[in-house]
């Protein structure tokens, strides 16, 4: 008997077989019946953890958005010349797209507290636009209602760029102002909870500065959301700036830049957050891309 590390690797079923992140991979004792421990996948769509070999294990796979064979029986060898790596297929849901260009396919899964399906649960959209000609054809601005199915499903298109009050049955108290994207797609949760997602710098970290006013380096960010909207400028709202270690370098934010300015030399990062942190998302990963290293000399 032995202690051997195990590699279990998650792809989509795609030509491209790109690995799927985000699902939790459970091991079981060979009777199926006893959990042994459990890990998520990682960018790549791998987890690795430490099993006595030689000996059997199921698997199980779960992630509401990917359909994979359960459960896997693995039989892991001590000192196999090649390792324990096991490889598994999964589905990746494709969101449906609008095929008129003007409009944007809104969808997705709604849950009850209990993580059962939030079935037959109604969802009100009511532009704020006024009445408008969209290629001819008058656009009024009744509400436009949508039901969950069975599974918590809702499926609705929407006008690209419009925005729309939001009223979902259960949170009443809580209307939602959303803008739909430029885009055939779009999760439906993302776009009424939307969250800062990702951050993008022109140019790009690390940065290196010098000390002083006549220093200052001025970099240009882009903000995403969740829902994959920009926000304006250096979206000061939603987005808190501000670097580990103030002693070293100060980050000075305006309406479309950002400057940095070298206080003394060292190393430090930029480090935006959330200023809303009210939206709570399981798993809650910081803002893609960030922290950003900057040198001072």
């Amino acid at each position: 008997m032995n202690l051997e590390t195990v590699r279990v690797q998650v792809l989509d079923d795609t030509t491209a077989q790109a690995g799927i992140p985000g699902v939790i991979v459970r091991f079981f004792d060979a009777t199926n019946t006893n959990i042994i421990t459990q890990a998520t996948t990682d960018a790549a769509g791998g987890v690795d953890v430490t099993l006595v070999a030689p000996g059997d294990y199921y698997v199980r796979f779960y992630n509401d958005k990917v359909v994979i064979k359960q459960p896997q029986l693995l039989q892991v060898l001590q000192a196999p010349p090649d390792g324990n790596y096991f490889l598994a297929s999964g589905h990746v849901y494709a969101p449906p797209e609008a095929l008129n260009a003007r409009m944007c396919c809104c969808s997705g899964f709604f849950r009850r507290p209990d993580n059962a399906p939030a079935v037959n649960h109604d969802i009100h959209f009511i532009p704020k636009f006024d009445p408008l000609l969209l290629e001819g054809n008058a656009m009024l601005t009744e509400r436009v209602c949508a039901r969950t199915d069975s599974r918590g499903y809702v499926q609705v298109e929407l006008v690209r760029f419009g925005q729309y009050e939001v009223t979902v049955e259960g949170l009443e108290d809580q209307q939602r102002v959303i803008t739909i994207p430029d885009a055939p797609s779009v999760n439906l949760p993302d776009l009424l909870f939307s969250v800062v997602d990702r951050i993008e710098f022109d140019p790009p970290g690390p940065w290196n500065i010098g000390i002083g006013v006549l220093n200052d380096f001025v970099i240009t960010p882009t903000v995403y959301t969740s829902d994959g909207r920009v926000l304006p400028g250096t979206a000061m709202q939603d987005v808190q700036w501000a670097v580990s270690d103030p002693s070293v370098a100060a980050v000075l934010p305006a309406d479309k830049t950002i400057v940095l300015r070298g206080m003394a030399p060292g190393s430090t990062t930029l480090v935006p957050t959330r200023w809303d942190n009210s939206i709570v998302r399981i798993p809650n990963p910081p803002i893609q891309d960030t922290p950003v290293a900057i040198n001072v000399s």
